[in-house]
């Protein structure tokens, strides 16, 4: 991978995680904003108030986890070993990593998981 190409990469890695963290920033504010106005204790009840608060939740969790995912293939990047199947040491096809650009696996090998969940061990992204 050229320099031109690195840094590209990571301009780009690094600009989706200021958006998630932006995003992030702005549903907190909007949440406290709405927990702060007064509301018609009749309109609201507790089981559409415990489903937004699960939405709200999984939605931290999912970004939580998509930003480790973007900082592990940054590190990746600086090590040299960006775009290289964790299990078969293959290139990942470039069109998959700008689909996916913290894949760890290249499709042969995504596939196989996917067919046999069980055989796998789940690794989380690694820094």
């Amino acid at each position: 991978m050229s320099a031109k190409s690195r840094d590209e990469l990571k301009a780009d890695l690094q600009r989706r995680r200021r958006v998630i963290l932006e995003t992030s920033r702005r549903a907190d504010a909007e949440i406290e904003a709405l927990r702060s106005a007064e509301r018609d204790p009749e309109f609201e009840e507790g089981a559409q108030s415990e489903h937004e608060q699960f939405t709200l939740s999984r939605l931290s969790e999912t970004q939580r986890r998509e930003i480790l995912q973007i900082d592990a293939a940054m590190a990746r990047i600086d090590a040299g070993e960006y775009g290289i199947c964790r299990d078969c040491s293959a290139d990942i096809d470039p069109r998959r990593l700008q689909a996916l650009p913290y894949a760890l696996l290249c499709t042969d090998c995504a596939t196989q998981r996917e067919r046999a969940p069980g055989e796998f061990v789940s690794e989380p992204p690694t820094l």
